[in-house]
C-alpha cells in the first residue's frame, strides 16, 4: 500500500469513528428528549413510576452537577414506593402543571407562550413560531390532543426527531443535509428553549410539593443548558465533513 492510499485509509477511519460517535450521541439525546417529554406531558402512570423506582441513574448525569442532583431528588423520592406514590405523584402533577388546588400564581403551566408572553397568556406568538418551525419539517403533534403546540413536551419532541433525522442523513452519507438538520435544532435550542426553560424549570422549583419534581426541573434545566455545547461541537464536525464531501 503507497503512503497516499495509507492515508486515505486512515482519514476514512477517522471519519467512519467519527461518524459513528455522532450518531452514538445524537440517539442518546433524542431518548433524552423524549423522557423528559414524557414526564411533563401528563402525570406518571404505576407502570412509569415503577419504571423509575427500578432504575439506576449512575452515569446518566453526563457528568453534570445539577443533573446529578436531580436525578438524586428523583431516586431519593421514588426510594420507598408504596401504593400511594403514583396518586400522589399526580396530585402533584395536577397542582404544578395544571395549576389545580393553586390560586397564587399561574403555576409552571409547561407552554412556551405563558413564559415568553407580555400577559402569561397561551397561544401566543411563540406558539405561532414554533408551529412554523414544526410544518417547515413537516413534524406536527397529535391534532386530536388538542394542545397548543408550544407546550414543552411538544418541543421537546420535536427536537428529538430532528436529531434522529440528522442520524439518518450521516448514515446515508448526506452530510449536507444532516449539518442542515443540526442547524434546525441549534436555532430552536437557541430560540424555544434558552429562551424560557430556566423560567419554567424555577417556577417548578417554587411550586412542585414533591421532590420528585422538583429533581425533575434540576435534570431538565442542566441537560438543555449542556445542549449548547453538544450543539456547538456537532456543529463544527457537520461542517468538516460536509466541507471535505464537497471537497
Amino acid at each position: 500500500m503507497t503512503d497516499g492510499n495509507a492515508v486515505q485509509v486512515q482519514q476514512q477511519e477517522e471519519r467512519d469513528q467519527l461518524i459513528s460517535q455522532l450518531i452514538e450521541v445524537n440517539a442518546g439525546r433524542a431518548a433524552y428528549y423524549r423522557m423528559l417529554g414524557e414526564l411533563f406531558f401528563r402525570e406518571l402512570t404505576q407502570e412509569q413510576v415503577e419504571h423509575l423506582a427500578g432504575m439506576d441513574f449512575a452515569g446518566m448525569d453526563g457528568g453534570d452537577e445539577l443533573i446529578a442532583q436531580g436525578y438524586d431528588d428523583m431516586r431519593r423520592y421514588l426510594r420507598h414506593v408504596n401504593s400511594g406514590t403514583r396518586q400522589a405523584l399526580a396530585c402533584d402533577y395536577a397542582h404544578t402543571f395544571l395549576a389545580a388546588g393553586n390560586y397564587e400564581t399561574f403555576a409552571a403551566t409547561p407552554f412556551e407562550s405563558v413564559f415568553t408572553s407580555q400577559l402569561g397568556l397561551m397561544m401566543q406568538e411563540a406558539r405561532d413560531e414554533v408551529y412554523k418551525m414544526y410544518c417547515e419539517q413537516g413534524i406536527q403533534p397529535q391534532a386530536d390532543l388538542h394542545v397548543p403546540e408550544d407546550h414543552v413536551s411538544f418541543e421537546f419532541e420535536f427536537l428529538a426527531t430532528v436529531i434522529e433525522r440528522t442520524n439518518a442523513a450521516l448514515l446515508s452519507g448526506d452530510f449536507a443535509r444532516a449539518q442542515a438538520l443540526a442547524e434546525t435544532v441549534s436555532d430552536f435550542h437557541r430560540l424555544h428553549q434558552l429562551n424560557w426553560i430556566d423560567d419554567l424549570c424555577d417556577a417548578v422549583l417554587d411550586v412542585a410539593e414533591t421532590r420528585f419534581y422538583r429533581g425533575v426541573a434540576k435534570v431538565t434545566r442542566g441537560f438543555v443548558h449542556m445542549e449548547t455545547e453538544v450543539i456547538a461541537d456537532e456543529l463544527e464536525a457537520l461542517q468538516d465533513l460536509a466541507d471535505k464531501q464537497a471537497a
